[in-house]
């Protein structure tokens, strides 16, 4: 067989699209999300519209229980940095399987408005019956201008040297010189030195970026066909793109004159997308008409299960379609009909009906409740306004000319003229609330039970849980979160599939190492060595009731590891296993980065291929206590003995000391004495010839000492 004509495949596509089930040709589906939608903002008069001179109030239970309910289901998908954890495939994968964790998550989540993304598939499930994301590859350009002013010769060189060493990256398109006019044939001596040369440059540099995109696609944009029981095994499915604009288009290599001769994309009249509208966001105003570059172009990407090449193996093609002729697009010289490995769309409901695809929203559910109640409301306000104006039976007899004139005009002190006092019959209007307010509190119960959204959940109710048990509070908080559990654990398997799409594109397009900041670390991420990975684990958490529920549980499995190290079966509990229970406390009390409190053990330098924090020595066994008491007592006897050796080396050294100066007293004492004798001595040998010439004196008479004076 030969290839499929083009003829053949926009009739076959063409057929596809009007049996698919979608807001464009589904009516019950059209009709079922638009007036949930209608629900959702308080209009509700194509169900209740309000009578003239009466109550006008809606109950807005669509719009609570889904804002309500909301909160909760972010918390739990987007309340960690890890919205999905690939699990490895065996000991060697981890390290692997952690990279590839923290990188899938971060282009999630930094790369793209994951947050945003998770909030509009969330809540379209919630409001439309199912909440779809797209994932696709995306490569494109883009330009930057920068303008130098003032350049010398030498900037200017440099410049232009860094220009021509781009390889086409960076192009100058704007030059002037300034200060560089002819001269005169015959100039003047200058009186000045000349300006100088400067250069006013523009460049316009162009850069390629290449990424995996994730974006929330609205519900009336989507199509499916009739049979379909889920999106992976669908055999035909179609998204219109209505926000692209002609220039975006040309830009992205669709044929310039192929996109010029589409039509503008006219003012949606679909109700669903209608609904949707608060402030006429779908009305076309003709602004294109000015500025064609920026009129928007609808085209629809088809996905499509067919045997194009005639050799009976149906593949998956996706083709890409615009005007209203389903024209078959060109882009980069050919036609957009392009082999493709999966859908790429990922779906969830909040309610599946088991075997089909679409399945009940909660404004499904909560949309009858919502008529009653806007009923049982309007009812109240009604009786409330005829008890404060009530109904008055004038008697034709009592009646003046001005009577009915006065009564007409109702104002508070007004005054109204009668033939006769007493001439009014004021009618008593029965209070019916009495009976109304029991039925709002059963209706209000019966919305909990429907949504799994109680008031003691939402901390709304300041007088629910008084008189309670702390046990009858747990019982209700755990029944409320089980159907909030429910919805979420059923969501998760949407999730699952967003990000099983995104590392699969990532695996299959990113062909470049790339350095990115990781853990708080710098890391190269190559994704051309990834494996497939089919096994995640979703991260769900149950709110503030969950995660002190959860914080308990990983405390006791902490008190346990801390029991077992105290014991010594430090074999049974290691580094990354405490690590792994401090990261688990780190992340349910709200910080995402456990690295910045605990180190990781199996963390490895990139740059050495090193653990970043191996592991130390482990400390050695605690001694025998008697071993112990012996250590010390030989000590204490071992320094008891040092401190007598040194005591009695220190005598004998004082003894010496002191021997010594006795020594030398002695000898001081001898010199002194010896000195003392011979002056002793002297003074006896004086004496003696004192006493000697004395005795001489004594002997020699005094007349002859006198003859002999006078003689002279």
């Amino acid at each position: 067989m030969s290839r499929m004509s083009v003829s053949d495949l926009k009739s076959m596509l063409a057929s596809e699209k009007a049996d698919a089930l979608a807001g464009i040709s589904a009516a019950r589906l059209m009709e079922e999300r638009a007036d949930a939608m209608d629900y959702y903002l308080g209009d509700m008069r194509k169900d209740m519209p309000a009578q003239d001179g009466r109550s006008r109030a809606v109950s807005t239970d669509v719009a609570d229980i889904i804002e309500g309910l909301m909160p909760s289901l972010m918390d739990i998908f987007a309340g960690s940095d890890e919205v999905v954890r690939f699990e490895p495939v065996g000991p060697e994968d981890e390290a692997a399987a952690q990279q590839e964790t923290d990188y899938v998550n971060h282009v999630f989540m930094q790369q793209n408005p994951g947050f945003m993304v998770l909030y509009s598939f969330i809540k379209d499930a919630l409001l439309s019956k199912v909440g779809i994301v797209k994932v696709w590859w995306e490569e494109r350009e883009e330009e930057s201008r920068e303008t130098y002013y003032d350049l010398t010769d030498d900037q200017f060189a440099l410049l232009a040297q860094a220009v021509m060493e781009s390889g086409g990256v960076m192009k100058i398109v704007a030059h002037t010189v300034l200060g560089a006019g002819d001269l005169p044939e015959n100039p003047a001596p200058p009186i000045s030195p000349a300006s100088p040369i400067t250069h006013d440059v523009t460049i316009i540099s162009t850069r390629k970026l290449a990424q995996a995109r994730v974006l929330g696609v609205p519900p009336e944009e989507f199509g499916i066909e009739r049979g379909a029981r889920s999106i992976r095994d669908c055999n035909y499915c179609f998204h219109e793109v209505v926000t692209k604009t002609e220039g975006q288009l040309i830009a992205e290599g669709f044929d310039r004159e192929q996109i010029k001769s589409l039509g503008e994309t006219a003012g949606n009249t679909d109700a669903e997308m209608l609904s949707r509208d608060t402030v006429g966001e779908s009305l076309n105003t003709g602004a294109g008409d000015a500025n064609s570059a920026t009129r928007l172009v609808r085209i629809t990407e088809h996905y499509v299960r067919m045997d194009y090449e005639g050799n009976g193996r149906p593949c998956l093609y996706q083709v890409v379609t615009g005007g209203d002729q389903s024209e078959i697009l060109r882009k980069d010289g050919r036609e957009c009909i392009t082999p493709f490995d999966t859908i790429p769309f990922a779906t969830t409901t909040p309610v599946p009906m088991t075997h089909r695809f679409f399945g009940r929203s909660i404004a499904d559910l909560v949309m009858p409740l919502q008529r009653e109640k806007t009923a049982l409301k309007r009812g109240a306000l009604d009786n409330l306004y005829l008890h404060n104006n009530p109904r008055v039976e004038v008697a034709e007899s009592n009646a003046g000319p001005n009577t009915l004139d006065d009564l007409l005009v109702s104002r508070p002190g007004g005054v109204v003229r009668t033939r006769t006092a007493g001439g009014l019959n004021w009618q008593v209007v029965p209070d019916i609330t009495t009976s109304i307010y029991p039925m709002l509190r059963y209706i209000d119960a019966e919305l909990e039970t429907r949504s799994g959204l109680a008031r003691q959940s939402q901390g709304i109710d300041a007088n629910a849980l008084q008189n309670q048990s702390a046990t009858a509070v747990a019982q209700v908080f755990s029944a409320s979160q089980m159907r909030i559990k429910l919805i979420a654990r059923i969501m998760a398997e949407g999730v699952r599939d967003i990000f099983a799409l995104l590392h699969g594109t990532i695996r299959k397009h990113g062909q470049i190492r790339e350095t990115v900041r990781l853990r708080n670390a710098w890391v190269d991420v190559d994704p051309r060595g990834w494996k497939t990975r089919d096994d995640m684990t979703i991260n769900v958490g149950l709110g503030a009731g969950g995660k002190a529920q959860q914080f308990a549980q990983v405390m006791a499995l902490a008190n346990i590891q801390k029991q077992l190290v105290a014991g010594g079966k430090a074999h049974l509990v290691g580094d990354r296993e405490l690590y792994n229970t401090a990261a688990e406390l780190t992340k349910i009390m709200g910080h995402k980065n456990p690295d910045r409190f605990f180190c990781d053990p199996t963390a490895i330098d990139p740059q050495t291929g090193q653990l970043l924090n191996p592991p130390r020595l482990p400390p050695p066994p605690p001694p025998d206590p008697k071993l112990l008491a012996l250590q010390a007592k030989a000590q204490a006897d071992q320094a008891a003995a040092a401190h007598k050796s040194q005591f009695e080396q220190q005598r004998a050294q004082n003894d010496a000391i002191h021997q010594q100066v006795k020594t030398q007293a002695e000898i001081e004492l001898a010199k002194i004495k010896a000195e003392l004798n011979a002056k002793m001595a002297v003074l006896d040998a004086h004496l003696k010839a004192a006493v000697e010439t004395q005795k001489m004196q004594r002997c020699n008479p005094p007349s002859s000492r006198e003859a002999g004076d006078d003689h002279h």
